[in-house]
């Protein structure tokens, strides 16, 4: 209990006796998700939520962080109702690439996890707005590229403010103790 307090201290900036300015809110963007329908963060208010960035052609970062936070969300779902659950929001940062593959991309992890791409100004706006980052390499001769991006998951509570960053590797049971103790230290205001 006393490592999963520390830890949740860590990760949430400005908690502590005394909190000097308001979490930041996300930027308003527009996006598109996983199934075309037009996407904004406003969309994650009322509920928590988990933001990772990405691309659907990463090699090994991606798959990794988004196969443990579906097994975060399993451990969680034995310790709050569904409709508590946070969502979990997936943000693809190559949208040449990612935006035909998204959907199948998406259908490879947990039915509830939704993909976001957009152009990649919109893309990028939303990166910074969680204080990311995101480097689209040069291609190759034969057209392949790299994009480097930020590996943690952004908390974002009901309010639609960035309150936490979660670094790998996302070990299923100490994320969903750490995340169930913040969902419970800040309850949705209203």
């Amino acid at each position: 209990m006393i490592r999963h307090l520390l830890l949740l201290l860590l990760l949430v900036p400005g908690m502590g006796p005394a909190r000097a300015e308001e979490p930041p809110l996300l930027p308003d963007v527009a996006l598109t998700d996983h199934h075309g329908q037009p996407f904004s963060p406003t969309a994650l208010h009322g509920r928590w939520s988990l933001l990772a960035i990405g691309y659907t052609s990463c090699p090994d970062v991606c798959p990794f962080v988004l196969a443990n936070l579906e097994g975060v969300l399993t451990e969680l779902s034995t310790r709050m109702a569904p409709e508590r659950l946070p969502r979990v929001v997936f943000l693809a940062a190559d949208p040449a690439r990612d935006a035909p593959v998204l959907l199948d991309y998406m259908r490879s992890f947990h039915p509830d996890f939704l993909g976001v791409t957009g152009t990649e100004a919109e893309i990028d706006r939303l990166v910074a707005g969680v204080d990311g980052t995101v480097r689209r390499e040069p291609a190759d001769a034969f057209g392949h590229y790299l994009v480097a991006h930020s590996a943690f998951v952004s908390v974002i509570d009901p309010e639609g403010r960035v309150v936490a960053k979660l670094r790998p590797p996302f070990e299923p049971e100490p994320t969903a103790a750490t995340l169930t103790g913040l969902f419970r230290g800040m309850p949705p205001e209203g």
